[in-house]
């Protein structure tokens, strides 16, 4: 699953390849979760609402290493060895997990090694136009080959064959780790600055986009063979062409133009997805969402550091606040499925993603005045 990141480094990325390992191999397990939860929820006869707790507690994690890895941590070699250790260990736990409580708990534990392995590709990227590209073309890269392969793995081996083989996958990053830094210099944790109004604005809009996003897109495995009555190969090639349309937008280098208008097109292949029962609307959408989402998420990334002095220090707070909204995302869309209708899920997801996209708007045409900290010391003003 990880042979298209030898293509990445034919093309001499400016980011480490052991953060690009990294980052597939974490890419593999969120790819995984749009399959697993209509996959667990027949297998364990749960209703689909109620295995979005899963999703929920790996996102959970997510969040909560995102939000203090750039706080607490180095990215030095150990960090990186326990992520890719938790990885295993939680995955191993997962396919012996007797119940959907300790299931979640497990999910919650891989969610503390995504995070790590986020925070160590982005944080070496943001800012720079030429290393993001190269950190988001992975996600559409590796979802090419994962999308189609996680299905052909629980359908001939099953679930629980499919969380050893992402036990192994989370564990490549091992092969690669003498090759991070051992120690890094001390990190003067009171120059720690707050982000500016912009920034603010701007992090709200990405955890409002992912929010709405994780609303249908999570469950556009379940709406494609449930609803529209896909086969599960058809859907697996459908989120391949998904991660397809990603690869030239994430690796796009010429200007990009305003993020809220590539939002505003994620919030019409969210209706097209949910709202609409015809195959070639949902295919157009989710296929779409690739391309329109890979376009706009590097320029909202390019805006926030635009907006900020300190550009590596909002790397983690957008993950942490994007993963927050994915977790969320889940809850909000496996109520309303619970109620019975998929176009509520669809116009509350648009409704959702246009409020962020009018914020991220406002944020790129507007310069919003800075707020100074109550701190005397300079440095530590908002900047």
């Amino acid at each position: 699953m990880l042979v298209p990141v030898r293509l990445l480094l034919a093309f001499k990325p400016q980011v480490a390849p052991a953060l690009l390992v990294a980052i597939a191999s974490s890419t593999v397990v969120f790819s995984a979760t749009p399959f697993l939860l209509p996959a667990i929820a027949a297998d364990r006869d749960i209703s689909l609402s109620a295995v979005g707790w899963i999703s929920t507690g790996q996102l959970g994690g997510f969040v909560l290493a995102s939000f203090l890895a750039g706080r607490l941590l180095r990215p030095e070699r150990h960090v990186f060895i326990i992520g890719a250790v938790l990885g295993v260990l939680s995955n191993l736990s997962s396919a012996v997990a007797p119940n959907l409580a300790l299931l979640t708990i497990a999910r919650g534990i891989s969610g503390l090694s995504l995070g790590l392995a986020a925070w160590f590709g982005w944080q070496a990227a943001f800012g720079d136009n030429g290393r993001t590209g190269d950190v988001a073309v992975i996600g559409p890269l590796v979802g090419v080959v994962s999308a189609p392969a996680v299905s052909l793995l629980i359908h001939t081996a099953g679930v629980n064959w499919l969380f050893v083989v992402l036990a192994a996958i989370t564990g490549l990053p091992l092969l690669c780790a003498q090759r991070i830094e051992q120690s890094v210099a001390p990190i003067d944790r009171g120059e720690r600055h707050s982000a500016t109004r912009a920034a603010r604005l701007i992090l709200l809009a990405l955890g409002l986009i992912t929010m709405g996003g994780s609303t249908v897109f999570v469950y556009a495995a379940a709406i494609g063979t449930g609803l529209n009555g896909l086969s599960a190969g058809a859907v697996a090639l459908l989120f391949s062409g998904n991660a397809l349309a990603g690869i030239p937008s994430a690796r796009w280098q010429g200007r990009r133009g305003s993020a809220g208008f590539w939002f505003f097109g994620t919030a019409i292949c969210s209706v097209l997805i949910a709202c609409v029962r015809n195959d070639l609307a949902f295919a157009i959408g989710l296929v779409g969402w690739g391309f329109i989402f890979f376009m706009g998420l590097p320029a909202a990334f390019g805006l926030l550091a635009s907006r900020s002095a300190y550009p590596q220090e909002r790397a983690g707070d957008a993950q942490a606040i994007m993963a927050l909204g994915r977790v969320f995302g889940p809850l909000i869309g496996g109520a309303l499925l619970a109620t019975g209708s998929s176009a509520s899920l669809g116009i509350v997801a648009a409704g959702i993603i246009a409020s962020a996209a009018l914020m991220l708007l406002y944020a790129d045409r507007h310069n919003l005045p800075f707020r100074r900290s109550p701190s005397p010391n300079p440095a530590l003003t908002t900047t």
